[in-house]
């Protein structure tokens, strides 16, 4: 009997996730055509491998940044995954058809990114390890007469789709690369690496490479997408509005990655802070699209300091899941406390003692108090702000102050701070 007919590749059609199976990162039309041959157990199963893989993968292989920061690379294991399933189910004939199109893709961003090609086949050599070290597990609960047949067979069929996955993606490495070093963006985009990593440059040389003065007041912007597939455009028009509304001389846009682009705008003069302060009521909200900006900098190093910023912006809208656009003025203090997340959770935990329990009724304490001293000891103010009544404040405040077990003095800088950190990190 074929390994490939009766009971050969029963055993796969009846591979299932261990639990609910991770929201997938492939298309729908891409799960189809996994769907077909193989069934939806299966390939909830594959996506679950995926998940694994991934992570797996940028453990041993840090340039590849990590599954949450580069949903095009999840989406390339993904596929991988789902392609080499429906291989050892249907044996094709082993070309570069069986490269799904999401790991190329992803393969031309990393030459792009010009992460050394010998890290990228790292990558799919670990990838398919994972993959066959899954599939043995697998197999161990099968009977051992369907083992000893397919044991083989996965391994040989691995083996060869492997290759032929590094031979397609070691030659469309080098074609991209060299594209993309033969182009003007892959310039501009080193001047700006070259400028945020503080590296010596001449002002001259990199405006003109730029097309963007240096010695101007900038502010950055990061514009990002949770989803690869939004046009590189989309982002820019987004930064071009922002950098309009405010007034901007120039705009200097560089797309980072699929779902990131930088941008700066530049004034010969500093701007009043109105101009970007207007920004969310003169710019309509572009959802799923994300803004952050930085403040005002003058010269290289505002340039370098305002994109430092507008990340910290980023990174805290994340963490309060707040709305489309976030100014790095208004959150400063909320990206100093948590820089170090590990420290800040410490710290937290050091000062607030009991107050830090992560149960609904110490929630409501710790946020009621955090308001009071934010609104200056008022608890009409906090009341105001909490949309409860007054007496409400003065009563969770004295609970809050007795669960803390100490009395409230003049110079609550640690408490605060350490309220602030419990709201944005968790208790």
């Amino acid at each position: 009997m074929s390994a490939t007919t009766g009971s050969g590749p029963t055993w796969l059609l009846r591979l299932a996730p261990s639990a609910v199976p991770p929201e997938p990162a492939c298309p729908p039309e891409t799960l189809a055509l996994a769907e077909r041959p193989l069934g939806p157990g299966p390939v909830g199963w594959g996506v679950e491998v995926a998940r694994d893989m991934a992570a797996h993968i940028v453990r041993q292989v840090p340039e590849h940044g990590t599954p949450g920061a580069y949903p095009q690379f999840r989406r390339a294991v993904e596929a991988t995954v789902l392609t080499a399933l429906r291989g050892l189910v249907t044996e094709p004939e082993p070309t570069a058809s069986l490269v799904a199109p999401e790991a190329v893709a992803w393969n031309a961003e990393l030459a792009r990114r010009e992460i050394p090609l010998e890290q990228v086949l790292r990558g799919v050599r670990l990838g398919h390890a994972h993959l066959h070290a899954r599939l043995m597990a697998a197999l161990d609960r099968e009977p051992a007469h369907i083992r000893a047949r397919e044991v083989r067979r996965i391994s040989e069929l691995l083996f060869v789709y492997a290759d032929v996955q590094a031979s397609t993606l070691a030659e469309e490495y080098v074609a991209e690369r060299d594209r993309w070093r033969r182009s003007t963006e892959a310039a501009r985009r080193r001047t700006v690496e070259d400028l945020l990593a503080g590296r010596l440059i001449g002002g001259a040389v990199a405006a003109r490479t730029l097309g963007y003065e240096l010695a101007r007041h900038h502010t950055a912007f990061i514009v990002t997408s949770p989803s690869p597939d939004t046009s590189a455009d989309a982002l820019r028009r987004l930064a071009a509005d922002l950098c309009r509304a405010a007034g901007g001389e120039n705009l200097l846009a560089v797309t980072a990655d699929p779902t990131e682009l930088w941008a700066w705008a530049c004034w010969p003069a500093e701007p009043a802070r109105e101009a970007l302060a207007a920004l969310p009521a003169l710019v309509p909200e572009r959802r799923p699209l994300r803004a952050a900006i930085g403040p005002v900098a003058y010269g290289v190093e505002g340039f370098r300091s305002s994109h430092r910023c507008a990340r910290e912006a980023e990174r805290v809208a994340r963490l309060r899941g707040s709305g489309w656009l976030c100014d790095y003025t208004e959150v400063s203090a909320a990206a100093l406390l948590t820089s170090d997340t590990e420290h800040a959770r410490w710290f937290a935990a050091r000062v607030l003692g009991a107050l830090g329990a992560d149960d609904p009724r110490t929630r409501e304490l710790r946020e009621t108090l955090r308001v009071y001293l934010a609104e200056g000891r008022s608890p009409q103010g906090a009341a105001e702000r909490l949309f409860v009544a007054r007496n409400t404040v003065t009563y969770r405040v004295r609970r809050a102050v007795q669960v803390w077990g100490r009395p409230l003095g003049a110079d609550a800088l640690e408490l605060r701070m350490a309220l602030e950190i419990a709201r944005l990190l968790g208790p």
